[in-house]
């Protein structure tokens, strides 16, 4: 009973009754973006979140990939996100991270402004610690996963070009994570 009259309050001040939602993780439903940054930056990288996963991927591809409204997350493939012309503003999705296991829940899409290079999150946008179930990855890259801010604990690494569905003991684990084109980063 006493949860009522926070939500109460919640709701008269116009906002979702989703805010009472475990401070740290991304509310139900969300499609976000994050461009990683290149080696060496210590700024933290900025979340923008979309209404679907396809709104998603077109802000991630600078509008270069435009998918059908209900495109389910994992069903993108390699080919779909490098359709599309390659012009001088183009950006390109190097990881997809998921909350849940099997490419479910919420997703974050990481992209850059080249296919695969040096890139890295020394740590993980507000929101995204420590919530990864699943990940894949896109454009030549490999993602490495760390436990901890600065690429510090155990590492799990998501090879060139392919996902995992579930990330095992790495579930839930991830603090910050790295780009790069060789077989670990």
């Amino acid at each position: 009973m006493p949860m009522l009259i926070p939500v109460a309050v919640l709701l008269l001040l116009g906002m979702p009754a989703s805010a009472l939602a475990t401070a740290g993780a991304p509310s139900a439903g969300q499609d976000c973006t994050a461009q990683a940054l290149p080696a060496g930056s210590a700024a933290a990288p900025v979340v923008t979140c979309y209404a679907t996963f396809a709104q998603s991927i077109r802000a991630a591809t600078s509008g270069r990939v435009n998918l059908p409204a209900r495109t389910a997350a994992r069903s993108v493939s390699l080919t779909e996100l490098n359709a599309g012309p390659a012009t001088p503003a183009a950006t390109y999705v190097l990881s997809i991270d998921w909350t849940g296991t099997g490419y479910s829940g919420n997703s974050l899409t990481w992209y850059q402004s080249s296919k695969c290079g040096n890139f890295q999150a020394s740590s993980m946008p507000s929101g995204w610690n420590d919530v990864i179930s699943s990940a894949a990855t896109y454009s030549g890259c490999v993602n490495t996963l760390y436990q901890n801010i600065n690429f510090g604990g155990s590492t799990l690494t998501v090879r060139k070009d392919t996902a995992d569905k579930t990330l095992g003991s790495f579930n839930r684990q991830t603090s910050s994570e790295k780009w790069c084109t060789a077989s670990r980063c």
